[in-house]
């Protein structure tokens, strides 16, 4: 009778453990995504030895894609270390934040938003996207949702060669030789010229957005990063400060938005990471961000 019960229990507690593996499974393949036909989205894709960004715009019907070269070394996002950019996702990887730290690292050297990306074998590429992209053991940030509609996207602009292929020119690189003779390359100033108006998103560019950045979380910089990439997107920053008497709550990146800029505060809250908040008897057309 004892062994009855213990039978009992085990396959009961067995069903129920199988029930919650398949409920978060399910949760984590339908989850909400963050692919917009009205907006599109940048998605960053690591090969093996090589990686590249893939912009698309299904409103404009067109998409484009962006190889960086495989000697190319960036600064880690939030700290002094330099890598290259083929072992980022490995350092990633390490720190347990692969796709964090892949995505704001790139994407903040590029001057870009990187807000989702695919890991592939092999080469980097849009052909290893769309044989991978819907791979049940493919490493991606992407929803399910976003990975069904984003290779129906991909697939056709490609087939009907609407797929554009941006070179990056030799001017945007800096030569950096290591002490031990190898030689590396960095992006210079003029990476911000190039990337102004390769990334735009029309839908927030026609908003014709002004947006207030104000830097309180004592790293030097990130306010002029986020203001780079979110000109990048489309949006025209006015202000970055460090005002200290700008007293506001919560952590991270947060925004007060108006009501004039539904796509531009879609673009903070979904690619960007950031939270939108209220504050009472504060108006205005434009947008404040704060970095905390």
């Amino acid at each position: 009778m004892k062994d009855s019960k213990v039978r009992t229990f085990v396959n009961i507690f067995g069903v129920l453990f199988l029930v919650v593996i398949i409920a978060s499974l399910a949760l984590t393949l339908l989850r909400k995504g963050i692919w917009n036909e009205e907006m599109g989205l940048n998605l960053l894709v690591i090969g093996d030895d090589s990686a590249g960004v893939l912009v698309l715009r299904p409103k404009e019907g067109l998409g484009s894609w962006v190889s960086l070269p495989n000697e190319l070394k960036i600064k880690i996002s939030g700290s002094q270390a330099n890598y290259p950019i083929n072992s980022v996702w490995k350092f990633g990887l390490g720190e347990k934040r692969a796709y964090e730290i892949s995505e704001r690292s790139i994407g903040e050297a590029m001057g870009v938003i990187l807000p989702r990306m695919i890991k592939v074998g092999g080469e980097a590429s849009v052909e290893t996207v769309l044989g991978n992209m819907l791979s049940i053991p493919v490493k991606t940030d992407l929803s399910l949702l976003d990975r069904l509609a984003m290779r129906k996207y991909l697939s056709a602009i490609v087939t009907s060669k609407r797929l554009l292929e941006l070179t990056i020119p030799g001017q945007v690189y800096e030569e950096v030789e290591e002490p031990d003779g190898k030689i590396f390359l960095e992006f210079s100033q003029v990476m911000t010229a190039w990337s102004k108006d390769k990334f735009l998103f029309d839908a927030v560019l026609a908003e014709s957005v002004e947006l207030i950045v104000n830097n309180l979380s004592g790293l030097g910089g990130a306010g002029l990063i986020m203001s780079r990439q979110a000109e990048t997107a489309g949006m025209r920053v006015v202000e970055v400060k460090n005002d200290i008497e700008d007293v506001i709550s919560g952590t991270g990146c947060v925004f007060e938005s108006s009501d004039s800029s539904p796509r531009s505060s879609e673009l903070l809250e979904n690619h960007f990471g950031c939270k939108e908040i209220e504050r009472e008897g504060e108006e205005g057309g434009e947008l404040k961000l704060w970095l905390l």
